[in-house]
This record gives structure tokens, C-alpha cells and sequence, in this order.
């Protein structure tokens, strides 16, 4: 899957308001980014090391995403993930 692509799905999923950042997801620093995003959704501590623990468990697919050897079904897996956290934590209006 094309990275461009998977920068815009991402950032769709996390932050639809900053849609247009989506081009810091392209580098190889993407663990680190999305981190930073998440913190951005909340002032809760508690909520954001929730999220965090969604990336921790994520770590392997987000590599492949850095070396471009993920398969689509492992980013919808992530997607999933994400799009879960921020259901479960209210944070679906970011």
C-alpha cells in the first residue's frame, strides 16, 4: 500500500481537523508522530496511555509501515485499532 495513502488514512482516522498534516506520517519517525498526535486529542493523561498502549501493541505493524512491507489487511488491523480507541474514549468529535 502506497505511503502517501496510509499517511491519509491515518491521520483521517485520528485527526480529521488537521487532515492536512497528514504529510509528517510519511516519515520514518511515524511510532513517534502518531504518539504526539494522540497526545494532541487529550489532556488526559490516563486516556492518552491508553492510546499509547493501542501503538505499543501496534509497534510491529507500524515498523512494516516504516519499511513498507505491511499488507493492507495489518493496516486495516491498525485503522481498527485506533478508530476503536477513540470510540471507547469519546474522542470521535477529533
Amino acid at each position: 500500500m502506497e505511503r502517501d495513502l496510509i499517511a491519509r488514512a491515518l491521520m483521517n482516522v485520528l485527526d480529521v481537523a488537521h487532515f492536512y498534516d497528514y504529510e509528517k506520517l510519511k516519515n520514518d519517525d511515524l511510532y513517534e508522530q502518531l504518539k504526539a498526535i494522540i497526545h494532541s486529542l487529550t489532556d488526559n493523561q490516563e486516556i492518552a496511555e491508553k492510546g499509547y498502549a493501542v501503538l505499543d501493541k501496534n509497534k510491529a505493524i507500524i515498523d512494516k509501515i516504516v519499511s513498507n512491507t505491511n499488507s493492507y489487511e495489518e493496516f486495516q488491523l491498525l485503522c481498527e485499532d485506533l478508530r476503536t480507541f477513540k470510540r471507547q474514549n469519546g474522542l470521535l468529535s477529533h
